[in-house]
This record gives C-alpha cells, structure tokens and sequence, in this order.
C-alpha cells in the first residue's frame, strides 16, 4: 500500500512539474488554448514570415460542438504571439470544403440543418477578426445547396478548394498537415 500512495506522489510531482496548465489569448479568446513550453530545444525564429493554410474537410463529430479542426489556427496564433512573433510576422488561411462547409451557415440556416445552433460562429468571427482568411469551396457550396445569402458574411468563395490552395500556395503559403 505504501508503495502505490509513494508511486502516486511522484507522479503528482511529475504532473505537476510538467506544468500542464493551458493558457488562453491574448489572439483568439473562444479557443486556441495551448501550453507554454518552458526552453524549447527547437526554437521559432521571431524574425520570419509565417504564412500557414489549413484545409478543414470534415465536420465537428456532434453538431452542437465546435468543430476541432478550427481550433488548429487559433492555437497557432496564440502560440506564435505567446512566443513574441510579431502578429504582422503570422498569415493564417482555413479552407474549408466536404462536410466541413456546413460549418459556415449562417446560424437560422444551420439550425434549420441540423436543430442546433452553430457553435462555430464565434470561433470564426475572432478568426476572421484577427485577420486569418476563411475560404470556402465553391464546390461544397454548389453539392451542399448553400446558398450565399445563408454563408457568414466574413467568408470567402473560392472556385474550389483545389484552387484555394493553389493560390494561397503561389502567394507562400505552406498547407498544415494536422
């Protein structure tokens, strides 16, 4: 017995040291929670541009939570700002097609989809505040019936996503794997 309560303590010290306490910001409030990493062997150059797109596909698991891929670019923001790159420094692009596009409805024609309202929208207005581009296949609008009238105002419309990035990636954009 006294080895497990001995074996529980140095775990909790290890936990504990780990510093597993997620911060929020100081970019995006609703989401982008990440750790600090206290001297990281790999370190992040302050001095470059960093131009990142991400492409999101498929659609959050359950329709009243915020969909996890979006989340993605707004850790990024927060860890680049939290690691002192200057915001000018840092271009976010989310293309958004397949089940994802849904995702972007404005919230009277996502309830109408799917009973809920959209949980997504405040994540994607700080987004879109905070300068990232939030691109949508036109071909996911045209299989989905989407119309324009019913997309968040902020959207951007792309011929697909295959062009999307094309163009993104001739103005320097890398695609993010995760």
């Amino acid at each position: 017995m006294r080895h497990f309560f001995a074996a529980g303590l140095v775990l909790t010290g290890f936990v504990t040291a780990a510093g597993a306490q997620q911060q929020s910001g100081p970019i995006v409030m609703r989401g982008g929670n990440h750790y600090a990493v206290p001297n990281p062997t790999h370190t992040v150059p302050k001095d470059q541009t960093y131009k990142i797109a991400w492409d999101v596909k498929v659609a959050s698991p359950k329709s009243d939570s915020i969909n996890p891929a979006l989340d993605v670019p707004a850790r990024f923001l927060n860890q680049s700002a939290a690691l002192g790159i200057p915001r000018s420094n840092v271009q976010v692009a989310i293309v958004v097609h397949g089940t994802a596009g849904e995702e972007l409805l404005s919230n009277a024609e996502y309830r109408a989809r799917k009973g809920v309202d959209n949980p997504n929208i405040a994540l994607l207005e700080e987004l879109s505040k905070a300068g990232v581009q939030i691109i949508l296949c036109g071909q996911t609008m045209g299989s989905r019936k989407m119309p324009r009238d019913q997309i968040l105002p902020f959207v951007k419309i792309s011929p697909s996503a295959v062009w999307a990035h094309a163009v993104l990636q001739r103005q320097g954009f890398t695609t993010n794997p995760f």
